[in-house]
């Protein structure tokens, strides 16, 4: 050894590795916060389309689609079902009010009722809205000439419920669907974008767009419906429909 070459680091080089390795750490966090906002929304899409098989079976076997879970009360309607404080609101089954009507038009999905997983990856339940000429009492038919008895909807019932491509416009993605199923995401409902904001709001007008971090219009909600034309054709094979 030469005198004067057992020396340490500075602290210079020691800064500097320090910040190699917090580059270096920084670069794997990433990815991996990515694999598991992937891996969220691919558990929570499979959710959706297991959801929406089961709504297409819940309707050949009961000739409607279902009512929403009450989530809060509505106008007085959610705790007309039960007579003890609402302990009903927000169980999974679906609310039914005098008439075998929906008690509201928007929820919950009826999970326990369907039988599938209620929340999804970010353990927030699915939001669900059914136009009520689809789910309403089906014992008066849906009045179409030819009528059927016991079937709430018939091959000229049209859904309420727009998809459009962004908040605000009438890019429509689809149009009168009889229902949607909805997750609001990794960020839920506390979303300030416009397109987001649209699927908070209660009405029946829903934003279908591609994944967005963008920090002041990002999208991350997840939506999936149910076809008119799909859900009139099965009714047609399985001799339900006339």
């Amino acid at each position: 050894m030469y005198p004067g070459n057992d020396r340490g680091f500075t602290l210079l080089e020691l800064s500097v590795v320090l910040l190699i390795i917090g580059l270096l750490l920084g670069g794997l966090l990433m990815p991996l916060s990515s694999q598991i906002e992937q891996r969220q929304r691919a558990q929570t899409q499979a959710q959706l389309d297991e959801a929406r098989d089961v709504l297409y079976g819940f309707v050949l076997k009961n000739h409607r689609l279902p009512c929403p879970d009450c989530s809060t009360d509505v106008a007085g309607k959610c705790n007309e079902i039960a007579a003890t404080d609402a302990a009903h609101i927000g169980d999974g089954e679906e609310d039914i009010i005098a008439g075998d009507n929906c008690a509201h038009e928007a929820g919950n999905l009826p999970w326990a009722t369907l039988g599938v997983e209620g929340n999804d990856a970010w353990g927030r339940h699915f939001t669900y809205r059914v136009t009520n000429n689809f789910a309403d009492a089906a014992a008066s038919g849906a009045g179409c000439t030819p009528d059927t008895l016991n079937v709430s909807f018939g091959l000229c019932s049209d859904g309420n419920i727009d998809v459009v491509a962004a908040a605000g416009t009438m890019n429509y993605v689809a149009r009168s669907v009889p229902a949607v199923i909805l997750s609001h995401g990794r960020n839920g409902s506390d979303a300030t974008s416009a397109h987001e904001l649209e699927n908070s709001d209660d009405d029946a007008i829903f934003v279908y767009r591609d994944f967005s971090d963008d920090a002041t219009a990002g999208f991350d909600d997840m939506l999936i419906w149910i076809s008119p034309h799909i859900l009139r054709a099965k009714m047609l094979d399985a001799g339900i429909l006339p």
